[in-house]
């Protein structure tokens, strides 16, 4: 009776793997970033926000029926905003914060309504941070100044809706978050690694288009 069983499962299985449908498609997305603060932790601690900004990204995947898998690279340009030390007080603040990921997606495509078609996805990857001359100052000398690259572990969230323009041309509106852990760059005072944390969820609005399904 077990045996009957799991050829019973192992057919109906193989019936459905043999019926999805698997498409390669591509995708572009614009980006618009509000980051997550940056926080540094040491004896000249601060935090720092950073501006909104538009970002790109680009993915290549694949769509099994109603779930797909993509690999997705995204990339980020901002800049400091205000920043405040450890004691509360007002610093001022410059330097570029650049930010290049690469994120393994999973998403689940759900039955569409009027011809919008939701999706919920998840990711995780990792995110290279190239801080340039990032630097507080107070009373007109530094407390901190910052450069070069570290990389940090991430993981995001993804929702929308997508409709089916021309052909296999999708195009997608959506929101996700995306949570980045610390990483290490160069302190230029002390010429030594600091860490920097960039806790905190950076949150995105995205709009895109996709070719292949």
């Amino acid at each position: 009776m077990k045996t009957s069983r799991v050829i019973v499962l192992v057919v109906a299985l193989g019936a459905a793997a043999a019926s999805a449908r698997a498409d390669l498609y591509t995708k572009v997305d614009a980006l618009y970033n509000t980051p997550a603060d940056v926080k540094v932790d040491n004896a000249s601690a601060f935090r720092t926000s950073l501006k909104s900004s538009l970002g790109y990204s680009a993915s290549l995947g694949y769509k099994f029926s109603m779930v797909r898998a993509e690999l997705e690279v995204q990339y980020f340009n901002s800049s400091a905003s205000g920043a405040s030390d450890s004691s509360g007080g007002g610093l001022t603040v410059s330097g570029d914060y650049k930010q290049y990921s690469a994120f393994l997606n999973g998403y689940v495509d759900l039955p569409s309504f009027l011809g919008l078609a939701p999706y919920v996805g998840a990711g995780v990857g990792k995110a290279v941070i190239d801080l340039d001359q990032f630097s507080a100052q107070q009373g007109g000398g530094n407390v901190v100044q910052l450069w070069g690259r570290g990389m940090a572990n991430g993981y995001q969230f993804m929702a929308g809706l997508q409709y089916h323009v021309l052909g296999k041309a999708t195009a997608n509106i959506g929101y996700r978050i995306m949570h980045k852990g610390s990483f290490e760059t160069h302190n230029y005072a002390s010429n030594l690694r600091q860490d920097i944390s960039a806790g905190g969820f950076d949150q995105m609005f995205e709009i895109g288009i996709a070719w292949g399904f």
